[in-house]
């Protein structure tokens, strides 16, 4: 007799089929590891096995199931069956909801066959130290399950999610008892990376989810026709850490363009391979190779990587064809973090086919071909806690000669054509910085000068004993000398020899060449008093003292003492004005608040004359900025001079209201100097300073720093510089600089103008140009022509980069870029060349 029935209910089934099967997709989200082979098919009755034409008693329903459906109920006491048909909703005890439109269950097999869309979902898990596991969801057209053999079948339109995973296909098994996730063709997602493979298994290790698929292949281009794949035998993705290819072939479309036969690829960009392909004139064609690798730690028997590892080394094998093979490592300590200044260990070497290549007009005859460098840029921590550390620092490199950072490391010899050489002590505390130090001439081919070492006690400025007078000083204790470079030593020397005796030059020359060295010990200590008499005005009176003694010169002067007294007062008064009316969405505009302030600075120095024979070693360098008159911040001790100033200034600070926040829209510092007494080139005025930033809106920026003489008497030379960065609209950026000095007594004069522009032409191309112009002698000074392809996945560019070097050869370079967009954390071992 068959029993149908049409009514809302909920049944009760036995204790172990639903019950397994929430157990079952528990499991999934949590994919642990082991697992078995996808050929370990799930036997399950046909569906017309289990649907029998005589039914009797409805079988009993489970305590730990609940099924809610809005549809009809059919039963088979016989062949212990119950189907399910129309919204059925079958929930578990652990979190569990299935979904579907039709549910067959078997008692006796221990089978259950779901169907018609069928939705499986588990609430998210939260573990006792807190942390969420997110709930998985499971979607298939067809779901069967078996909690005799521990195994759950999807097909058709199987999609499987879990937190930012995403696995689609048409089949996929899943056996509870071992954790494996077997799939014919299923495509798997994993934070933006999107893969398909023949077989795929999805397993744990060490608590850790693990991606494998045999005759795999990874893109990023989510669409039906993806324009790039990666390809191996066997890809393993490991979030958040490397994937590892084994037999690599990398696809354009459907042509192959590269192949490895193994990579293991980090998802940083520090780690893995990495080449640049390229030409320079001065290199030829190159091929830069680097292999980063994690060191340190302990090994892991099953995978052979590093748990733990903490020291970052980077292999370099560098193919050049005008200069050879270079070839070097990077060991970096990544526990110090993210820092310029603590580099590591760097070692470099090249046989160099051709050292005369020059960049510039400079001799090179006699230079050696073996070039190399030796970096060092570590730091030790001693002692550390919330208010004091003590550390040991180095900053150290010795190369082989002057031109192999302009020939090797153009952006390094930019920046800092001459490296320091530094090792030292240090201790840092919230009321001072203390250090025993030492600077070495390593390389003798640069000007260089040397602290054989220095002792040195900076107090920063805070209350004296609890009261209002604030106190700052520093102390210093130190061997210094200072040497020419070996070759200006030579050529000087050669020039001497040839001129005839009284020549005035020979005076020079010797001057030049005379050792500079002594022993030296300072001292400055400043006291100030800040006043602010009814909180518009600021006035801040400042006194100080400082002592100097020099001895064991090196020219056979004798020893000598400084001492030196200064007085100052800095005064400021505010003045404000709201304007509430001033709204102009167009330019950034919120309302404005305009803030005035006036201020005058009076510093004065009195210090002991310097005699005509002694050449400092600590010396003002030229510059167009105006010195600071602050003892303290004044650090070319040698250079210290009776001084008489006063600055007299205006600061303009427009804000207003953005992103809930103030705002500076425009910041505008005018001032100048009144000399009663000139230190430098005896003025009595100097220039009129402007400096100016204007940011109205995001995209737009600029900034201005001006100076003009305007009196006689004054500094007599000029000076523009400036730079502007704007988008106007989302196809064009530009940035555009100008630098105009003229007239100045120690510096050459300039006329320079940049210029750096990006189009977007359309959603596939883009075109990039930059150049620079010195416009006193007509040369413009450096190109770049860059066109860019976007394949919506993946960027390529092309760039031509010229530069003109004046008395030496032009140089001409080739730069090539892939980049993969849509990898935060990975990219095409193809990296850009800048220049």
């Amino acid at each position: 007799m068959v029993v149908s029935t049409s009514i809302h209910s909920m049944r009760h089934f036995g204790n172990s089929i639903l019950s397994l099967s929430c157990l079952a997709v528990s499991a999934i989200s949590a994919l642990p590891a082991l697992g078995q082979d996808s050929a370990d098919k799930v036997n399950l009755a046909s569906e017309d096995d289990l649907l029998g034409a005589n039914f009797a008693n409805m079988p009993a329903m489970p305590k730990s199931l609940r099924i809610v459906h809005d549809g009809s109920i059919q039963y088979d006491a016989g062949k212990q069956t119950v189907l399910y048909q129309g919204k059925v909703v079958v929930t578990g005890d652990n979190g569990i909801t299935l979904k579907a439109g039709h549910a067959l269950i078997n008692t006796q097999s221990e089978t259950a066959t779901l169907k018609g869309q069928v939705v499986v979902r588990q609430k998210p898990t939260t573990l006792k130290s807190g942390k969420i596991i997110p709930g998985i969801q499971l979607f298939a057209d067809k779901v069967l399950l078996n909690a005799a053999t521990k195994t759950i079948v999807l097909s058709n339109n199987v999609t499987i999610y879990q937190a930012s995973s995403i696995h689609r296909g048409d089949h996929a098994t899943y056996n509870y008892a071992t954790g494996q996730l077997n799939a014919e063709g299923l495509a798997s997602g994993h934070d933006f990376i999107l893969m398909e493979s023949n077989r795929f298994q999805m397993v744990n290790h060490k608590g850790k989810k693990v991606f494998i698929g045999d005759n795999a292949g990874i893109t990023t281009h989510d669409a039906a026709e993806p324009n790039y794949w990666i390809r191996s035998d066997r890809t393993s993705i490991y979030p958040g850490d490397r994937v590892i290819f084994k037999n690599l072939r990398f696809y354009a479309g459907d042509v192959p363009i590269l192949w490895l036969p193994y990579l293991s690829q980090p998802l940083d960009a520090d780690l893995g391979y990495y080449f640049i392909p390229g030409a320079r004139s001065n290199w030829g064609f190159y091929l830069l190779n680097r292999y980063g690798v994690m060191l340190g730690g302990e090994t892991d028997e099953l995978t052979g990587e590093h748990e733990g590892a903490w020291l970052l080394s980077q292999w370099h094998a560098d193919l050049m064809t005008q200069r050879g093979v270079g070839v070097g490592l990077d060991l970096i300590d990544t526990r110090l973090g993210n820092r310029d200044n603590l580099s590591g260990l760097k070692l470099y070497y090249l046989e160099d086919l051709d050292p005369t290549i020059r960049r510039t007009s400079e001799n090179r005859d006699g230079l050696d071909a073996s070039r190399w460098k030796l970096e060092l840029k570590h730091r030790i921590d001693l002692f550390s806690n919330d208010q004091d550390k003590t550390y040991f620092n180095f900053d150290i490199t010795a190369l082989s000669d002057r031109f192999f950072l302009e020939d090797f490391e153009q952006e390094t010899f930019r920046i800092n054509p001459n490296p320091d050489n530094t090792m030292g002590l240090f201790h840092r505390n919230p009321k001072f910085h203390a250090g025993l130090y030492t600077r070495m001439r390593l390389n003798d081919f640069y000007e260089q000068d040397t602290r054989l070492p220095e002792l040195f006690f900076d107090q920063v400025k805070r209350p004296l004993l609890g009261s209002p007078i604030l106190h700052e000083g520093t102390t210093s204790f130190g061997i210094y000398d200072e040497r020419l470079a070996d070759f200006q030593t030579s050529s000087l020397q050669s020039e001497a020899d040839s001129l005839p005796p009284g020549d005035p030059r020979l005076a020079e020359i010797n001057e030049l060449l005379a050792d500079r060295g002594y022993t030296r010990f300072h001292t400055w200590h400043e006291f100030s008093l800040p006043i602010n008499p009814g909180g518009k005005i600021a006035i801040t009176p400042r006194v100080g003292a400082g002592y100097t003694r020099y001895w064991d010169m090196d020219n056979g002067t004798q020893s000598f003492d400084r001492t030196h007294l200064s007085a100052g007062v800095d005064t400021s008064v505010k003045f404000s004005k709201v304007y509430p009316n001033a709204v102009n969405k167009t330019w950034g505009l919120d309302s404005i608040l305009h803030v005035f302030q006036p201020y005058a600075n009076f510093s004065q120095l009195s210090t002991n004359s310097l005699d005509s024979s002694f050449r400092g070693i600590e010396v003002l360098t030229p510059s167009t900025r105006p010195s600071p008159r602050e003892v303290g911040r004044f650090s070319a001790t040698d250079s210290l001079m009776d001084w008489s100033i006063i600055r007299l200034g205006t600061r303009n600070r427009l804000l207003t209201k953005r992103d809930g926040s103030t705002h500076e829209w425009l910041v505008m510092d005018t001032y100048m100097d009144v000399f009663m007494n000139d230190p430098e080139f005896d003025r009595d005025l100097s220039n009129l300073y402007n400096d100016i930033i204007w940011q109205p809106l995001p995209w737009m920026r600029l900034n201005v720093e001006t100076q003009f003489p305007i009196a006689a008497g004054g500094s007599e030379f000029r000076e523009w510089a400036s730079n502007v960065t704007l988008m106007p609209n989302d196809a064009v950026e530009l940035a555009f600089g100008y630098r105009q000095l003229n007239n100045h007594p120690i510096l050459t004069d300039s006329n320079r103008i940049d210029f750096r522009a990006y189009l977007r032409i359309s959603d596939s191309w883009g075109l990039g140009f930059y150049q620079r112009w010195e416009l006193d002698d007509s040369t413009v000074e450096v190109q770049q022509y860059n066109l860019y392809r976007d394949f919506d996945s993946w960027v390529a560019s092309v760039g031509l980069h010229i530069r003109d070097n004046r008395d030496a050869p032009e140089e001409y370079g080739i730069m090539l870029n892939f980049t993969l967009k849509d990898f935060p954390s990975v990219r095409l071992p193809l990296s850009v060349d800048n220049e």
